[in-house]
């Protein structure tokens, strides 16, 4: 703050000129720069914001249409090596292993082994 007596020893007539420069004359006026200058960052933050909403939402339909292409990929795929209707005919084979599964753990484990010792002996004789 500038002294409050001029040159001549005077108190000056203007009391703006007892403000230095850049200083608020009052205390409010203080107050109102920096409450200004909140809202403008406050405005700032809000755009960065929205623009930033902008983007995620850009980023999940780009997402989204990269899953579509990759399921229609798979599909077309599925289509080329099983032919029409490669989902009936992957249930149908898993359908199988399954009755499969099922009947060979019904079998005795002892003619399994009877089975597997007959061919045991088998290939002895050949060498």
């Amino acid at each position: 703050m500038q002294s409050s007596i001029n040159r001549d020893g005077v108190l000056p007539l203007d009391p703006d000129d007892l403000v230095a420069e850049g200083e608020p004359p009052f205390a409010d006026a203080a107050t109102e720069n920096a409450r200004e200058k909140a809202d403008d960052d406050l405005n700032v933050l809000q755009h960065e914001v929205r623009l930033l909403r902008a983007r995620i939402g850009m980023l999940r339909e780009d997402a989204e249409a990269a899953l579509k292409a990759k399921a229609t990929s798979v599909d077309a795929n599925a289509h080329v090596q099983l032919g029409d209707y490669p989902w009936a005919k992957l249930a149908a084979a898993m359908c199988a292993a399954f009755v499969a599964t099922r009947l060979v753990r019904r079998l005795a484990l002892g003619v399994m082994l009877t089975g597997f010792a007959g061919q045991l002996s088998e290939a002895r004789r050949w060498h």
